[in-house]
């Protein structure tokens, strides 16, 4: 009785490991400019002081150089956010989703940080992101990864992104 209790003991450890094992991916994804035609932008000033303001915001974003989750590439980024903007500094959410190359859709929640520099000439940032589900193969996707990036004022922006994933009964080997 001992050794099938330990037996399976081994084998339960062993299914979890394989659940818990992370795949590594990275990408680089622009954001505004040509890229983005239809894109929409709201800000409103505060009021309280000069440089303070609140702002709504949504466009679709190219990956120049896709991240791979389970072998399908991702093409695009649609992306709704708010932030607010006090002088130099700003704090953004985001909720969006990846269009992938088979179809199916990959959801993102993200937070970033910026400063606005060289006499607002520059927007550099740093965020974090977490992966919390997706369409058809991507059903039960979980991860998260870090961003960072730099942009100008009239919103073109590139982020270099890295991160990891588990996808509940697939290979996450990366293949």
């Amino acid at each position: 009785m001992k050794y099938r209790a330990l037996g399976l003991t081994v084998v339960l450890v062993a299914f979890a490991g394989a659940a818990l094992a992370q795949t590594q991916v990275s990408g680089t994804l622009k954001c505004g400019g040509s890229d983005d035609k239809g894109g929409v932008n709201h800000s409103v000033d505060v009021g309280d002081h000069p440089g303070h303001s609140v702002m709504l915001s949504k466009g679709t974003c190219t990956w120049t150089t896709p991240i791979v989750i389970a072998g399908v590439k991702a093409i695009t980024q649609t992306g709704t956010s708010t932030a607010e903007i006090n002088g130099a500094k700003g704090e953004e959410q985001v909720y969006a989703f990846l269009n992938m190359e088979n179809g199916d859709k990959v959801f993102v929640r993200a937070q970033d940080t910026g400063t606005i520099t060289e006499g607002g000439k520059v927007i550099t940032y740093t965020g974090t992101f977490s992966f919390t589900g997706g369409t058809g193969k991507f059903k039960g996707l979980k991860g998260k990864g870090t961003y960072k990036g730099s942009g100008d004022p009239e919103g073109e922006t590139t982020s270099k992104v890295e991160g990891e994933y588990t996808l509940p009964g697939a290979d996450n080997s990366g293949k």
